[in-house]
């Protein structure tokens, strides 16, 4: 169902999204293995925010007739099976062999699991919501920019570039550019997919979630725990071209409608920071 007018333009214009080779041959490695878990399985999937995407989008379609839309890359898994995300691993990484994964993805990939990992951490620290949705729902929520530097790397490399050197806002620059924002890239595509409303929402209001409070709380709540989790990647520059220690994070509007002071905020920071080197080194291993 297309909720507004332009997504479908926007995805039909951006083009498919590229997956991670890396991620695909880690997955391929384990999917090999007899006493491989889907426990870890669900971890190394989770690690790319495109082969989530993707295993989502198979196990929410119609061929599997669920009841309840999934939201969960470990349910997903459970629901597709290990030979279906053979599969789906195969295909990503065949069809795009040729793609190079250079400093922008790089960026790109540590920004979508820092806030992933920094969501879990966030969720389970207010109490509001489920930490393993909330994981997800940071995962994709940049999605958007990977469809954008699938399209023309160079264009979005200008546009990091400028936003960069403080010349403009990540948002305003995107526009100016692509005539799309990423957050209306990203939403458009999980609007295409059939994803849970949820994702599709903060993956779209994510940068402007106010309006939310009233008629969304849930979605208020989730995309809070979004905003203070890139406030996390920002503080130790993940994702980002260095560190911003001065970042006054509990007074970021996520940090203050969910109501952690600053003494839990401090608690939480070196738990993000270790979290995310565990997740980071089983990427890189």
């Amino acid at each position: 169902m297309v909720r507004y007018q332009d997504f479908a333009t926007i995805v039909n214009t951006m083009g498919d999204l590229p997956p991670s080779p890396l991620v695909a041959t880690k997955l391929l490695e384990l999917l090999s293995s007899a006493d491989t878990e889907i426990h870890d399985l669900a971890t190394t999937v989770s690690l790319d925010p495109v082969v989530s995407a993707r295993l989502l989008k198979m196990a929410n379609s119609v061929i599997y007739n669920q009841q309840r839309q999934i939201t969960t890359v470990e349910r997903a898994i459970i629901v597709v099976g290990q030979n279906n995300l053979r599969n789906l691993t195969l295909d990503s990484s065949l069809r795009n062999a040729k793609r190079t994964y250079g400093l922008l993805e790089r960026r790109l990939w540590e920004s979508s699991i820092g806030s992933a990992v920094s969501c879990r951490l966030i969720a389970r620290a207010a109490g509001t919501y489920d930490p393993e949705e909330a994981y997800l729902a940071g995962l994709l929520h940049h999605i958007g920019i990977t469809l954008m530097v699938n399209r023309d790397k160079a264009l979005y490399q200008e546009v990091q570039r400028i936003v960069d050197a403080g010349e403009g806002d990540l948002i305003d620059v995107e526009r100016g550019l692509f005539a799309y924002s990423h957050d209306m890239v990203g939403a458009a595509l999980l609007d295409k997919w059939n994803f849970p409303e949820p994702l599709i929402l903060t993956t779209h209001h994510h940068h402007n979630f106010e309006g939310l409070a009233d008629d969304e709380p849930e979605m208020y709540t989730l995309c809070s725990i979004i905003n203070l989790a890139d406030g996390f990647c920002r503080y130790y520059g993940i994702g980002y071209p260095k560190p911003d220690e001065e970042i006054d994070l509990p007074f970021l509007p996520g940090a203050l409608s969910l109501g952690l002071n600053p003494v839990k905020i401090d608690e939480l920071l070196p738990q993000f920071k270790e979290a995310f080197a565990r997740e980071r080194s089983l990427f890189l291993a």
